[in-house]
C-alpha cells in the first residue's frame, strides 16, 4: 500500500495557487483511473472541486478539502467538544491584539503630544499589522495534517474500490468551507439525503471523534458507520452530536453530515495543535490506515446489506 501522506506532503506541500491545485487534481485522478473510478473537475464559480466514482449511485459521500491554509504564528487550535472554550480562545486573540495596540497606540501619541486622529489611525494600523503578520504570513508549507491526512485517506480508500462509496475533494475550504457550500447548493436534492463523511485533520491525535448532525444521526446507514468505527491500533473512537460540539468542517454544509477528526486528550479536553502554523508537520499514517480500514468495513458492510 503506498504512503500517500509521505507522498503528498513531498510532493504537494502548498496547495493555494491554480497551478499548485492543478497538480494536486492531476496526480489524484491518475490514481483514481488506475483504481477503475472516474474522476471529473466541477468548477462551481471559482471552486473547483474533484469528484470521483458515481456519485449518481453511492449511498455514501466520503470527503475531504484539499487547499491549503495560510501560515500563522498563532495556531487555529480546534477544540471541538468544548464550544465555551473554543468561542473564547477564538475571540480572545483580537481582544488581546486590541488592547496591545491601544496601548502602544496611547504610548506614543503621549509621549510625542499627537491628537486623537493620529491616536486613531497609529491604532488602525498597528492593529491590523499585528493581525495579519500574525495570522496571515503568506502560504504555509507544513499542512501534513490540515488536511493532506484527510486526501491520504481519500487516496488510501479509493485504490481499494469499494462499493456504494464516492469521493469528493473540496476546494476553498480554507475560505470559509465554499468548495462544499457550492457543491451543496449546486446538488441540492442528491445531498439531502446522501451520508456524507468528511475527513478533517484526522493525522495528529490517538483520539478519533465522529460529530454528526441529527440528520446523519437518522440515516439508516448510521448505525453501521458506529459499530464499524470501532477502537483499535491505539485508536480511541468517541462518538458525538453535533450538538454541543464545535468544529468549522466541511460537514456542516450538507443535511446528513458526519465529521471525522483525530484529536489529543488533555483531561476532559479534546484538542488538535499546530493547525495553519509551520509545527504543523505531524501526522501518524498508521492514523490513515485506521480509518482507511475503519471505513472499508463499513462500506463491505453496505455492500454485504444490499447483496442479502
Amino acid at each position: 500500500m503506498k504512503d500517500y501522506l509521505a507522498i503528498l506532503s513531498e510532493r504537494f506541500p502548498i496547495r493555494r495557487t491554480p497551478a499548485q491545485k492543478d497538480a494536486l487534481i492531476a496526480y489524484v485522478t491518475d490514481e483514481a483511473k488506475a483504481a477503475g473510478l472516474p474522476a471529473e473537475v466541477e468548477c462551481l464559480g471559482k471552486h473547483r472541486n474533484l469528484v470521483i466514482g458515481d456519485v449518481a449511485t453511492a449511498e455514501v459521500l466520503v470527503t475531504a478539502h484539499y487547499d491549503t491554509p495560510a501560515g500563522s504564528l498563532i495556531p487555529n487550535l480546534m477544540l471541538p467538544r468544548n464550544p465555551g472554550l473554543s468561542l473564547l480562545y477564538q475571540l480572545g486573540i483580537p481582544v488581546l491584539l486590541a488592547f496591545l495596540s491601544l496601548g502602544v497606540a496611547y504610548g506614543i501619541t503621549r509621549a510625542l503630544s499627537l491628537g486623537q486622529v493620529v491616536f486613531a489611525l497609529l491604532y488602525l494600523l498597528l492593529y491590523f499589522g499585528l493581525f495579519f503578520g500574525l495570522m496571515r504570513r503568506g502560504a504555509n508549507p507544513n499542512n501534513r495534517n490540515d488536511n493532506t491526512s484527510g486526501v491520504a485517506t481519500v487516496l488510501t480508500l479509493l485504490a481499494n474500490a469499494p462499493e456504494r462509496v464516492a469521493y469528493i475533494l473540496f476546494d476553498n475550504e480554507e475560505q470559509g468551507l465554499l468548495g462544499s457550500k457550492a457543491y451543496r447548493k449546486a446538488h441540492p436534492e442528491a445531498t439531502e439525503h446522501t451520508l456524507v463523511i468528511n475527513l478533517d485533520c484526522v493525522g495528529n491525535g490517538e483520539h478519533l471523534l465522529l460529530i454528526a448532525k441529527e440528520n446523519a444521526e437518522a440515516h439508516r446507514h448510521y448505525r453501521t458507520l458506529c459499530e464499524t468505527m470501532t477502537d483499535g491500533n491505539g485508536m480511541t473512537v468517541h462518538v458525538f452530536p453535533a450538538n454541543g460540539s464545535r468544529l468549522n468542517t466541511d460537514y456542516k454544509n450538507f443535511p446528513c453530515g458526519v465529521s471525522l477528526t483525530a484529536c489529543r486528550q488533555a483531561k476532559a479536553i479534546f484538542y488538535t495543535p499546530y493547525i495553519h502554523t509551520v509545527k504543523d508537520t505531524v501526522a501518524d499514517s498508521a492514523n490513515i490506515a485506521f480509518l482507511a480500514d475503519r471505513l472499508l468495513a463499513f462500506a463491505k458492510a453496505l455492500s454485504e446489506a444490499a447483496h442479502g
